[in-house]
């Protein structure tokens, strides 16, 4: 594979499903699906092109899943086929006029210290009948449906996370329809971090070629779609926190990242969004903060932001804290071009080859950490 011209592979985070294997038995793995794909029918599987060892390319157009079982021939039901529908609770819909609402992308936290609640739900919104009010919604869901007039937006979990990853890498999306069936593709995982020209249809499972180097999501351009104003440029707050991870229960950090959606009449905070509990689990602590000073250490922003991305990219792959065997410099990964596990390392002070045994990424920031 090479720059810009890679072939896509389907990512494999997200909830636990079933494997299907070619006598139709399953095996217990990790698959990701649009939410809005999950419980969507029966399998559709097909195969309209060739591997490239020969074999036919399997593929269910119901559920957006390669279908091949391991000696090549179709499977009678695809990974994707096991997924329940999205329930009822897990979906919202909002309307822009009610006041002014706004949906992020979930994504781990970068820095997690001890007791942290978890939340179900991948498409995070908040919304307050007037500026300033108090928050309405509050909550993560799979699918959220925004409304303006007659327009209506679906923002589904695994568009709306890889969306997020992408404006973390500081990349832009715009959706590409697949030539083959007309379905809108998803960048997910490495390759929303860096724009490319072929990419893999997550609906038929065949390649087409963009005219210049892109990064695809259907969310792209959504904000114009609902014929909302345009979003207006983050501000750096200015709003110091200064905390010991002893004094807390647990510690939650995560860098801001634009909205996918949103009707607020002021600009969005960015710097680093920190949630805090007491020791007997109440929050103390729920708002954006800059500098952020954990345990006497500044945090370098940047290093923040690029341990959210690296955590959802590792896939079991080791997020290490490594120092230049010829200069001492501590490495952070690339932040740039393809993000993606690696071992050979090279320093960004003085330009030396370093290098790991496994395929790792670096950052300073974890030897700092509690």
């Amino acid at each position: 594979m090479w720059d810009g011209q890679r072939e896509e592979r389907r990512g494999t985070t997200g909830a636990a499903a079933r494997a299907v294997q070619g006598d139709g038995s399953t095996t217990h793995c990790e698959h990701n699906i649009p939410e809005t794909k999950k419980g969507a029918g029966p399998c559709d599987i097909r195969s309209e092109v060739m591997k490239r060892n020969g074999k036919p390319n399997w593929w269910c157009r119901t559920h957006g899943s390669a279908a091949s079982g391991p000696d090549g021939s179709a499977v009678k039901r695809c990974s994707g086929a096991w997924f329940d529908p999205v329930s009822d609770d897990m979906q919202i819909d909002v309307d822009a006029a009610t006041g002014e609402f706004a949906a992020w992308g979930v994504v781990p936290p970068a820095i997690s210290i001890g007791k942290v609640p978890s939340e179900p739900g991948t498409v995070h919104g908040h919304l307050r009948r007037e500026a300033g009010g108090e928050k309405i919604i509050d909550s993560s869901y799979d699918i959220v449906r925004v409304h303006a007039g007659e327009a209506t937006e679906t923002i589904e979990g695994m568009a709306a996370q890889a969306f997020a990853l992408s404006v973390l890498t500081g990349n832009d999306v715009r959706p590409l329809v697949c030539p083959h069936c007309g379905e809108v593709h998803i960048d997910e995982l490495m390759f929303a971090t860096h724009p490319h020209v072929k990419h893999l249809c997550n609906s038929c499972g065949r390649n087409f070629w963009d005219r210049s180097p892109s990064i695809s999501n259907p969310l792209g351009g959504a904000q114009d779609r609902l014929g909302l104003p345009d979003l207006q440029p983050a501000n750096q707050v200015d709003r110091r926190l200064e905390i010991r991870s002893a004094d807390y229960g647990g510690i939650a950090i995560w860098p801001t990242n634009r909205a996918i959606v949103s009707t607020m009449s002021r600009a969005e905070d960015k710097g680093l969004h920190v949630h805090a509990w007491s020791h007997t689990g109440q929050e103390l602590l729920n708002e954006t903060y800059s500098p952020v000073i954990l345990d006497g250490e500044v945090l370098d922003e940047d290093q923040v932001r690029m341990l959210t991305v690296q955590r959802v990219l590792a896939e079991g792959a080791p997020i290490v804290a490594l120092a230049c065997v010829e200069c001492g410099h501590s490495i952070l990964s690339p932040t740039e071009g393809w993000i993606e596990p690696r071992t050979r390392h090279t320093c960004d002070a003085c330009g030396t080859e370093n290098r790991t045994r496994r395929k790792s990424f670096l950052n300073p920031l974890v030897e700092k950490l509690p």
